[in-house]
């Protein structure tokens, strides 16, 4: 049986909250200060922690970022009654919940999310993902300087990030032809400025994802060619922004500019794993159709690139656009409108680069959106033929 924490300084919330999970099948511990809730999790094997955001002694930020460092297995969700900007901003650039949930909730939804955490820590987790990933051998260690940008992201040093990002021309060159493809806005012209612009929770996933592709790039000698699979991350990034800002006019949610961007980062590893065990160069472009048709790979993919943005430490909004990009209607999704934005994004991507016998778009995805279909097909076709 999971056990969960409730934490908030006032009784009836916690009351309210212990209601939600009265017919479950979870054993719930309450607290009513950070202090008695880190007594509990010395004394109990907490599986999840929902803490309110504003509390006397230690406030649900500093709860939540020593059950991370301590115990990072345990699932953390903040509860607040309003969305403080900087509070907010931290938590997120941090990661210390995997989801916020504010005042007055639903508790069907509260209780489905709460479903939904547990049962992706299994997928994320399982024997045969771990097998997959450790029989090939995929697994990606950060070079020393890309720590170094990721640790002053983490500093919330905006200023040293830069200064050091200053100093490595090739993702200096990445984050500007990134950045400039963000069809919202005018974009800045300096590192500085652009960086301000799109934000440290944004660049924070923006590094692992250039430093990924660096990495690959340095690998070319040995003959993997990642320029498709770039292509096809870049135009899904590019399609994704142009849906948000032309159909849904607004931004993406907070920290998953680069979902697109993002999405396929298990593939990529894995198939340069293919490389390595002798199979000839990846194909070109005329061969699309052999990257997609590897069945053990495109099996896994996603429930690949789901396990390295969690353990890159990147938002729950980001790894679960990863894992459901291919079924974005699974009933469990929490985050509905970002998946399916992925989802189309990645499809129409695909079908730009000449793909054929793709896995069909699950359409319904258009009406979630209130999207018309035909429309955007329409209006990507000519932005595509402007931008590209």
């Amino acid at each position: 049986m999971k056990k969960i924490l409730l934490v908030d300084d006032e009784a009836e919330i916690l009351d309210a909250l212990s209601r939600v999970f009265v017919d479950s099948d979870y054993e719930i511990f309450t607290a009513e200060n950070g202090k008695d809730a880190l007594g509990l999790i010395e004394s109990n094997s907490i599986d999840m922690v929902i803490s309110d955001m504003h509390m006397p002694i230690l406030d649900g930020y500093e709860l939540l970022s020593v059950i991370k460092e301590k115990y990072p297995k345990i699932i953390r969700i903040i509860l607040s009654g309003y969305a403080e900007e900087k509070p907010m901003f931290r938590a997120l650039l941090h990661n210390v919940a995997k989801l916020y949930v504010f005042k007055p909730w639903n508790n069907d939804e509260l209780l489905k999310n709460v479903d939904k955490l547990f049962t992706d820590e299994v997928v994320l987790n399982s024997d045969d993902l771990m097998k997959l990933i450790e029989d090939n051998c995929c697994s990606f260690d950060l070079p020393e300087n890309c720590q170094r940008l990721i640790s002053l992201i983490e500093a919330e040093d905006l200023d040293g990030f830069v200064k050091e990002l200053e100093q490595e021309p090739e993702i200096s060159a990445l984050l500007l032809e990134v950045a400039n493809s963000a069809v919202y806005g005018v974009m800045p012209k300096t590192l500085h400025k652009i960086s301000d612009y799109i934000g440290l929770h944004n660049l924070k996933s923006f590094m692992h994802w250039a430093c990924v592709m660096k990495t690959l790039e340095d690998t070319k000698a040995d003959g993997f060619q990642p320029d498709l699979l770039y292509k096809h991350a870049y135009l899904t990034s590019r399609i994704f922004l142009f849906l948000y800002e032309s159909f849904l006019h607004k931004q993406p949610p907070e920290a998953t500019m680069f979902a697109g961007l993002m999405h396929n980062i298990g593939l990529i590893l894995l198939l340069k794993n293919l490389q390595n065990k002798g199979t000839d160069t990846i194909p070109d472009k005329t061969e699309i159709e052999y990257l997609l048709e590897l069945d053990d790979y495109m099996l896994n993919h996603q429930e690949a690139s789901g396990h390295f943005l969690e353990a890159w430490d990147l938002p729950f909004p980001m790894y679960e656009a990863a894992l459901f990009h291919h079924k974005p209607t699974d009933p469990g999704i929490v985050n509905r409108e970002l998946v399916s934005a992925v989802h189309i994004a990645q499809h129409y991507a695909w079908k730009t680069l000449g793909a054929k016998n793709l896995t069909p778009i699950a359409e319904e995805v258009f009406d979630q959106l209130e999207v018309s279909q035909a429309d955007f097909e329409k209006r990507l076709a000519r932005y595509l033929k402007q931008a590209i």
